[in-house]
This record gives structure tokens, C-alpha cells and sequence, in this order.
């Protein structure tokens, strides 16, 4: 290499402490809020709705409410609930939510109406399960039918193992041999030579 095209540490490290706050504003400028929209720029989109009228506020439990974020999936790639994510490594997305879920919570709203708005904003992906109506029964149901038929199957497989074997009455007819005197002595001697 030519001494050039080589790059020393001291000039590496000076290199990236100059690109370093062109990428800090880089990643500011990609989390900033979208002018006109509740959408940030990672994704988070708000859930919220108005104050019921002459509801009891809180409308739940603390625990109730935790119940209530283990059925809500958390957006990140976790692929954990919002509570567990809260609890055990929070990213950016559960605290927010679990924020958005506190909000409703005072605002007088129950489990249902609290995850009908969550799906309202996210799409039916935000469930941790989905509903047990419709086609999504089929999600439900297939598993248990499948196990169902493996068992079925298996059953029929080992009884008909265990079942003796069909004897058959193999009736042998002999053959008429039509050889001359002479055939069957040449017969014999050829399987004397064969013989050790």
C-alpha cells in the first residue's frame, strides 16, 4: 500500500470525531416529529382519545391494566408484550405506549374500548393474539386438529402393527417333470462335478 492510500489510527479516530455529529443530527433529524401527522419518524404513533363523560377515573386497577398491556404487542422487534418489554428491556416503543395506555386508563376507558383504539392505530398486528371470531378461528382451531389427527393417525398405525399377519395356506402343486432317462443322468452327474 501506498502511504497515500493508508490510514494511520490517530487520522481513523479523527476521522470519525468529525462524522460524528453529522451523524448524531442524521438520527435527531430521522426521530423528529412529522409536521402534520402524530407519527414520528421511528414509527410510534400515538393512541389517544378524548376524556369520557362522567366516567370513574381511573376505570382500572393497576394490575387490570397490566393485564391489559400483555394482550398488546410491542411494535419493536422484540416480538414481546409492551409490559414485558417495559419491564424487562425497554426500547423506544413500550414506554411510550405503556404512557398512551396510562392516558386512557384515566381518561375512564375499559380493556376492550383500550385495545380497540390501540388496533384503530395500529392494525389488528398490534394484538398479541388474534380475536377468536371469524377466519381467525381457523388460527385457533388448526393446531388442536391437526394434534387430533397425528393422534388418529398414530392409533391406526400401531394396531395395525400390532395385528398378526393374515396366514395364507400356500398350497405348492408339483410340476410335472417330462425328462428323459438319459436328461436326468446327465442332471445328476453335472451337479456331482459342481460339488467340492
Amino acid at each position: 500500500m501506498s502511504a497515500s492510500a493508508s490510514l494511520s489510527r490517530r487520522g481513523f479516530v479523527a476521522a470519525a470525531a468529525a462524522l460524528a455529529p453529522a451523524l448524531a443530527a442524521g438520527r435527531a433529524w430521522a426521530q423528529q416529529e412529522v409536521p402534520g401527522s402524530s407519527m414520528a419518524g421511528d414509527g410510534y404513533r400515538a393512541v389517544t382519545l378524548p376524556p369520557k363523560p362522567g366516567a370513574a377515573r381511573p376505570s382500572m386497577s393497576n394490575d387490570a391494566r397490566d393485564a391489559v398491556e400483555r394482550q398488546i404487542a410491542c411494535p419493536c422487534p422484540c416480538t414481546l408484550d409492551i409490559f414485558t418489554c417495559r419491564a424487562s428491556m425497554p426500547c423506544g416503543f413500550s414506554p411510550r405506549l405503556h404512557r398512551d395506555v396510562i392516558a386512557l386508563v384515566e381518561n375512564g376507558y375499559g380493556a376492550d374500548e383500550i385495545m380497540a383504539a390501540f388496533v384503530d392505530v395500529y392494525g389488528q398486528a398490534i394484538r398479541m393474539a388474534p380475536p377468536k371470531s371469524g377466519f381467525n378461528l381457523v388460527g385457533w382451531l388448526a393446531p388442536f386438529a391437526a394434534l387430533g389427527a397425528g393422534a388418529v393417525g398414530i392409533l391406526a398405525l400401531l394396531r395395525r402393527w400390532q395385528r398378526p399377519p393374515a396366514t395364507t395356506s400356500a398350497t405348492v402343486t408339483p410340476i410335472g417333470v417330462t425328462a428323459s432317462d438319459e436328461e436326468l443322468r446327465r442332471l445328476d452327474a453335472a451337479v456331482r462335478r459342481d460339488r467340492p
